[in-house]
């Protein structure tokens, strides 16, 4: 019996430990993920104690109006009230309700290469995307993006920092195009899960000018940086009367009740945010180091928890690597499937040292054996 599925458009993202074990029968405990990119070190200690500690209130909703979290949210982001502020399941929830809000005829602008998710959610309601392509160092193009929009385009998606190249769009690049978008009734939705990696953060972010920027939606999620993908929780942010508005397509009951406690206990977790900032900023740079030895491969500078490789050399695909090294357990992102890219990229998490050098050690026996 065929399977329908498979005539649709699917790109699968980093992470899928799970597929991955059940492709190559390897248990997923022993999965090397460097695909997803996610806090090696893992969830905070407090996180989970804190799901542990409420687990026997399971049997109850959870909050549909959960106030002190968005109180705490508010208070962790800085410059926002907990009015600016709608929660959702992981970041891709408000993701798809800012495309429900306009469905179902307006087009969306996506520079690209970029999460494959915006695209999703514009197609899922009937919405047609629009890809503007970035610049070869993956900077913005604003006047591209800008000659891109026309009567029909309600949504820019923008992720910053940018997945899958790790660069860091300055804020004035972003609301230069939000004031520009602005004055054409378009939104700008600036994905910044990965914006607690940087410490250029605070001084980037753009989340503080919702209230003066009536078509501005940011999005945040404690996947990332909190190493808490499965918890799924995230937010958007945006000026008080959008987030109301935002309320009625909104699915009710869609974050569970661990989740609360678990978000709230992490935010809260100074030790682990000032250890996930010293260690990935660390491994990250003698992991640069290591793959940079390696003569046919060039590394892009990133601000993130994970780094763009792309390879030199014609005879050797990033296809071709991912499937080598998955025969010993390691997982790394095969960027093939990004718009905009082809198979001589490829995208690799910051893990541990010992972890991060036999990732360098096998892709350095897999070239050597192809080229």
């Amino acid at each position: 019996m065929s399977n329908p599925c498979k005539k649709r458009r699917f790109v699968s993202h980093g992470g899928d430990v799970w597929g991955f074990s059940r492709k190559y029968g390897i248990p997923v405990d022993s999965v090397l993920d460097f695909s997803a990119p996610i806090n090696f070190i893992g969830a905070s200690p407090k996180a989970v104690k804190a799901i542990k500690s409420v687990a026997d209130q399971v049997k109850f909703y959870p909050d549909p109006n959960p106030k002190e979290l968005k109180r705490e949210i508010a208070e962790y982001v800085g410059g926002i009230e907990s009015e600016n502020i709608i929660i959702g399941n992981g970041s891709i929830e408000p993701i798809y309700m800012i495309a429900d809000f306009f469905a179902p005829d307006f087009e969306s602008i996506i520079p690209v290469p970029s999460f494959s998710e915006y695209e999703k959610a514009t197609l899922r309601v009937n919405g047609k995307p629009i890809f503007s392509k970035l610049k070869e160092d993956f900077s913005m193009d604003i006047e591209n993006i800008k000659k891109a929009t026309n009567e029909k385009t309600r949504i820019v998606f923008i992720c910053n920092p940018h997945s899958p190249s790790g660069a860091l769009y300055n804020r004035d690049t972003i609301l230069e195009l939000t004031e520009f978008c602005n004055k054409k009734n378009i939104f700008v939705c600036v994905d910044e899960n990965y914006m607690e990696f940087t410490d250029l953060g605070p001084k980037t972010t753009v989340s503080g000018y919702v209230e003066n920027y009536k078509n501005l939606f940011v999005v945040k999620s404690l996947s990332k940086f909190f190493g808490m993908p499965g918890v799924r929780f995230g937010y958007g942010i945006a000026n008080k009367n959008f987030i109301c508005e935002l309320q009625d397509v909104r699915q009710p009951w869609s974050i569970n009740l661990l989740a609360f406690y678990a978000t709230s206990a992490a935010l809260k977790d100074f030790v682990f945010i000032s250890k996930t900032k010293t260690t990935i900023a660390n491994e990250k740079a003698r992991l640069v180091e290591m793959l940079n030895s390696i003569n046919i491969f060039h590394v892009f500078p990133s601000v993130t928890n994970f780094l763009l490789v792309k390879i030199r050399n014609k005879n050797i695909s990033s296809t071709t690597l991912r499937e080598n090294l998955a025969k010993d357990g390691i997982l790394i992102r095969d960027c093939s499937t990004f718009v905009g890219l082809d198979d001589s990229y490829f995208r690799v998490t910051i893990r541990s040292f010992d972890q991060n050098k036999l990732l360098v050690d096998k892709l350095t026996r897999e070239i050597k054996k192809i080229s």
